[in-house]
């Protein structure tokens, strides 16, 4: 291998390590910050990537789709390399965030190395080598760090399910990386060998992020730029050889597009079926978007980046006129990069690159209309032919005027810096949910959903009466997609009824926000729905919401469990016994399945073999308050004395009197769920006994104060 793509090299050792330090310096605040947003469904609620072992099996299950839609029992493959790492990192640490920031930001190192590396290894290339005077290194390092520390990245690394896009450009420059060292390769094997690590670069890349598709297109454009005589396009063969090249290139985008979906054109006209926008809509909109991420990046201070953007439609070219503005200069800035590209190589290898990066993301598909971390990919060589220019200026001057030369060194260093400590500044609004939502409604107060961002962090605080003011202002106020934002609020506000003990609020709420079918987000406000019900003397409705869920998930052990649990209270007692049972067929140590089906066993005197489930329950669960009372009221109906009383002994042991005497009151308010837990009791069995027990002990405590005095 050419020395100068070594690390074996001091100079590239040096550079290497200058650049890992800048790196880790402007993300060393985010090592804390929070879940956000995707996180939720694709990690943190996503029981596929919740593995207890590395097992082949546990670890193919994590590969799946991020969650189950309705009658999708077995999903197919989804981003399996991405979702394999967040697997992996909930194995090592569940829940906490410190794992997944350090993965990311290992990643976005591993990147820039990389791009370092490809960059040396393109300015060796026989196209531009020797135009550089041997600064080839000093412009690699700028166009990495460039890169790398651009705010316009953070939402890549920082926010943490973004990990799909930083490791599938990770995935992508390795490719290229292989593709550039082979193209310089001494010898055949060597060729062949760079040419099978740069496909599995592709593979793995594909399996990361489907926008991966472009690669091959990627590679042609750096063999045209950087080897190619670009002459022989003149003539007939060499026309004919490139419109070869761009029918393969179009089989390859196919190709991507059959990976993504079985039927991809019909699930683009599909997708757009959940969207505000139609399909011209989002193309004509996409122009001004471009030209928004543009300018982000020509003018990096915080107060341009947000979580959300508020970006009207393009409904024609002129309407609004931006639009029309925007394709001109989109247009002339792909029309120049390609009518100069054997003048200035870097530079229309920059801007081709970008626009053939944003071709997936920002172009047909019906995905949300912006999100910062679609530049991750592209501009990866975007800052090449500004590092180039930066290099010449000061190379020219080295020779004129020292001074001069000097001061674009401490300018040099001085942006390297700023937008370092731009993109720490901006790391600072990901520390929190409330944070960063905060930021959004900052910047786009006329939008809905950073009002919902904030009234969820602010719920997560119980702060409850702020956060549903938030909401009833969010459905006054626009959004891009309002019928998923109408959604939002309402189920929402339901929930925090919930909390506020208003099962009769929420359930209007909740059933309201049935209307609006958001996909996989509907199966959690319906169960939350099911739970109202039952605190809310809706039992039948109840059942026929949880039939609705057993419908789609028929596997969801906590749905069947759940249903066991209201035949139970609807004193259908070999049914219940039967979904319960089943429950715990596919798991044996489901604790509600376990509590529920001793209820069932005590009703229809069995109550040994009650007592054994619930003692097994409790050991999974010690501080339950349900299974105590579960044990109390079972060992009441066998008459047994001695357990009684230590049933009765072990309940004022571990719970307060306060604590009690709170559950008695809502389960004599009908409430069959409380505290987060659904109750299969009998108040009549165990209330007597437990009131004279409390009692008991009121007068002995009493007894023994007046004996002290």
């Amino acid at each position: 291998m050419n020395s100068r793509l070594s690390l074996n090299n001091s100079g590239n050792i040096f550079s290497v390590a200058v650049l890992l330090v800048l790196i880790v310096a402007a993300y060393s605040n985010t090592l804390d910050a929070a879940w956000h947003f995707d996180d939720l469904p694709n990690i943190l609620d996503n029981e596929n990537v919740h593995v207890s072992t590395l097992s082949l099996k546990a670890l193919s299950s994590s590969i799946h789709s991020p969650f189950a839609y309705p009658g999708n029992e077995k999903p197919k493959l989804y981003r399996p390399v991405a979702m394999l790492t967040f697997a992996i990192n909930w194995y090592l640490g569940r829940d906490g965030v410190l794992g997944y920031h350090l993965v990311n930001i290992g990643i976005h190192c591993a990147t820039a190395v990389m791009l370092y590396f490809t960059i040396l290894g393109m300015l060796g290339a026989r196209n531009v080598r020797g135009n550089f005077q041997g600064s080839e290194r000093t412009i690699a390092f700028l166009a990495t760090a460039f890169w790398a520390l651009h705010p316009i990245q953070t939402q890549a690394v920082t926010y943490i399910v973004q990990r799909m896009a930083s490791l599938a450009t990770f995935f992508y420059v390795v490719s290229i990386y292989f593709y550039v060292r082979g193209r310089s390769a001494s010898s055949p094997g060597k060729r062949v060998s760079s040419y099978l690590l740069c496909l599995l670069g592709f593979v793995l890349a594909l399996g990361t992020k489907q926008n991966t598709v472009t690669l091959p297109a990627a590679l042609l454009l750096v063999e045209l730029v950087f080897y190619s005589d670009l002459r022989f396009l003149r003539k007939a063969k060499g026309r004919w050889i490139a419109s070869s090249l761009a029918v393969v290139l179009v089989l390859f985008v196919l190709l991507g597009l059959y990976l993504w979906s079985d039927e991809p054109l019909s699930r683009i006209v599909r997708g757009y079926d959940i969207r505000p926008f139609n399909l011209s809509e989002r193309v004509l909109t996409e122009f001004r978007v471009l030209v928004l991420y543009l300018k982000q990046i020509v003018y990096p201070i915080p107060q341009q980046f947000s979580i959300i953007h508020d970006v009207g439609l393009s409904t024609s070219l002129l309407s609004p006129w931006t639009t029309l503005a925007s394709i001109v200069l989109i247009a002339g800035l792909i029309i120049g990069a390609i009518a100069t590209l054997s003048k200035y190589r870097l530079l229309s290898f920059g801007i081709l690159f970008y626009f053939l990066g944003h071709s997936v993301e920002s172009t047909v598909f019906p995905l949300e209309l912006v999100f910062e971390h679609r530049n991750y990919l592209p501009t990866l060589f975007l800052f090449l032919p500004l590092a180039s220019g930066l290099v010449a200026l000061m190379a020219g001057y080295r020779r004129q005027n020292r001074l001069i030369h000097g001061l674009l060194a401490v300018f040099v260093a001085a942006l390297i810096f700023g937008i370092g400590f731009a993109t720490y500044v901006r790391n600072a609004a990901w520390a929190t949910e409330k944070t960063i939502w905060q930021d959004a409604m900052q910047k786009a107060p006329a939008l809905a959903r950073p009002h919902q961002g904030l009234a969820l962090a602010l719920e997560n605080e119980n702060r409850l009466d702020p956060a549903l003011e938030l909401y009833e202002k969010a459905l006054t106020l626009e959004d891009p997609s309002p019928k998923l934002s109408r959604f939002i609020s309402l189920s929402n506000m339901g929930n925090i009824y919930k909390k506020k003990g208003e099962y009769v609020r929420a359930a209007s709420y909740l059933t309201a926000a049935l209307d609006y079918d958001t996909g996989p987000y509907m199966r959690r406000i319906r169960y939350n729905l099911v739970l109202c019900l039952l605190n809310s003397n809706g039992e039948k409705a109840a059942l026929n919401q949880i039939d609705v869920l057993l419908g789609q998930y028929s596997r969801n052990v906590k749905y069947m469990s759940t249903k066991g649990f209201i035949l139970f209270l609807q004193g259908r007692f070999n049914q219940a016994e039967a979904y319960l049972k089943s429950a715990l067929e596919r798991n044996p140590g489901d604790n509600l399945a376990l509590v529920n089906l001793a209820m069932v066993l005590s009703a229809t005197g069995r109550q040994e073999r009650a007592d054994q489930y619930l003692q097994r329950a409790g050991k999974r669960d010690p501080k339950n308050i349900v299974i105590y009372l579960g044990l109390l009221q079972n060992a009441v109906k066998m008459q047994d004395r001695v357990k009684t009383d230590r049933y009765l002994h072990q309940l004022t042991a571990v719970f307060t009197i306060d604590q009690i005497e709170r559950f008695f009151n809502a389960y004599e308010k009908g409430y069959r769920y409380i505290d987060g837990r659904l109750v299969p009791l009998s108040g009549r069995t165990i209330f007597p006994r437990l009131a004279a027990y409390l009692k008991e002990q009121a007068n002995r405590i009493d007894g023994a104060s007046a004996v002290r005095m």
